[in-house]
């Protein structure tokens, strides 16, 4: 898998090509999100760990971590692997 650094860099990368700021075309601001949910997730080492071992239902809580204190998902974008949005 990648360091830190390299998913920081790619991230800065694609979110400066899609930020609606910038990019105008329709889709880009659902391609935005896409790519910072995929950060968020990439760059805590809590929220990969749980997307290694229970992919997108753990972050969206499926996983038993809807508890108190747990991940309810918020913030999580409709995205399959969060490693694809890098490539």
């Amino acid at each position: 898998g990648a360091d830190k650094k390299a998913i920081k860099s790619a991230y800065r990368k694609m979110a400066r090509k899609y930020h609606p700021d910038v990019n105008k075309d329709p889709g880009s601001e659902a391609r935005f999100k896409e790519i910072s949910n995929a950060y968020e997730v990439l760059s805590d080492d809590e929220k990969r760990g749980i997307y290694d071992r229970y992919g997108e239902a753990g972050l969206k809580g499926a996983a038993g971590f809807g508890g108190p204190g747990g991940f309810g998902g918020a913030g999580m974008g409709d995205f399959s692997n969060p490693f694809d949005i890098f490539e």
